[in-house]
Parts: structure tokens; C-alpha cells; sequence
């Protein structure tokens, strides 16, 4: 009887603990943190493209405004588009700011896709802000038309040593692939 005894005092079961989700496991920590990583890179990657799209069209918005407002003289309109093109490569190529002449327009050219500044426009943005008023200033250095078209041309193509540096860097990586 003392043994039907001892087996009916048997103790509830107790369950353990539920596993709780917190705190997570090291891998989603370092899920996490990579995460956060690359979400301030790229915030700072598109930060940085805003800025470059923001004075590019900054300065094409300057180019717009200066040809509905044709009341100065062309010399001074010719310097403006000196002024302009000169502060949006501020940005990017601050040893050309101080460039003038046949180096500023050399330069430009060299920055374009293409020779842009030829003939009359190269001598109207080398000379013109700088030589004294002309009487025949439309035969010497062109329509001034032209010049800022050739302006906006420029400032929506040029490539900065950044896209240059990535475009070598696709063409070596094609030439590669295609000497294997």
C-alpha cells in the first residue's frame, strides 16, 4: 500500500520557459548593422549627386535667364557666360577657375565630349570679356545665340574627372572581358 502511495504523489509538469526572439541571435545584429551601413552610404552617395545635379542645373538656370534678359551689352553677356561656366567648375575643377584665354576655352574642350568651342565662340569666350567694347562685335565673335547653346551644351555633357575615372574603368573592365 505505501507503494501505491508513493507513485500517486507525483508532482504537476512544469513547461519551461518560452524561447523568447529577444535579444536576437549575433547574425541579426550584424545584419543590422550592415544594413545601417549601407543605408548612410547611399544617403551620402545620393547627397552628393543631388549637389552635382543642383548646381548643374543651377547654372543651366542661369544660361536661361541671361538669354530673356538680352539688354546688355554682348561683352557683358559673353563675361556672364564666363562667370557661369567658371562657377560650375568650381565644383569640380577648381584649377580651371583660374584659367583665362586660350587655356579656359582649351579647357573646356578638353572636359566636353567634343570640341564645342570653336572659331568664333573659342575667341568670343578667350577674348571678348576682356577686350574693350566693338562696333562690330557680331562679325568678330559671332551670334551670341550660339554661344550660350554652345554653353548649355556643355554644361549638360561635360564630364567631370569622377565620370571619367568610372568610364576608363568600365572600358578596361570590357576590354578584359574581351581578351579572354
Amino acid at each position: 500500500m505505501q507503494a501505491q502511495n508513493d507513485t500517486l504523489q507525483i508532482y504537476d509538469i512544469h513547461l519551461p520557459d518560452p524561447v523568447s526572439a529577444w535579444p536576437p541571435a549575433p547574425g541579426w545584429w550584424l545584419l543590422l548593422i550592415v544594413i545601417l551601413l549601407a543605408a548612410v552610404a547611399a544617403f551620402f552617395v545620393w547627397h552628393k549627386l543631388r549637389q552635382r545635379w543642383q548646381r548643374r542645373s543651377d547654372c543651366l538656370q542661369q544660361l536661361l535667364n541671361l538669354r530673356s534678359h538680352f539688354d546688355k551689352t554682348d561683352a557683358q553677356a559673353c563675361a556672364q557666360i564666363n562667370e557661369i561656366l567658371k562657377l560650375y567648375c568650381q565644383q569640380y575643377f577648381p584649377q580651371a577657375v583660374a584659367l583665362h584665354g586660350q587655356a579656359w576655352v582649351d579647357f573646356l574642350n578638353q572636359k566636353g565630349p567634343v570640341p564645342l568651342f570653336n572659331n568664333q565662340s573659342a575667341r568670343a569666350l578667350a577674348e571678348a570679356p576682356y577686350a574693350p567694347p566693338r562696333a562690330d562685335w557680331r562679325q568678330h565673335y559671332g551670334e551670341l545665340d550660339d554661344l550660350l547653346a554652345l554653353a548649355q551644351r556643355w554644361l549638360k555633357s561635360a564630364r567631370t574627372d569622377q565620370d571619367k575615372t568610372g568610364q576608363q574603368q568600365a572600358e578596361q573592365h570590357n576590354t578584359d572581358t574581351e581578351a579572354r
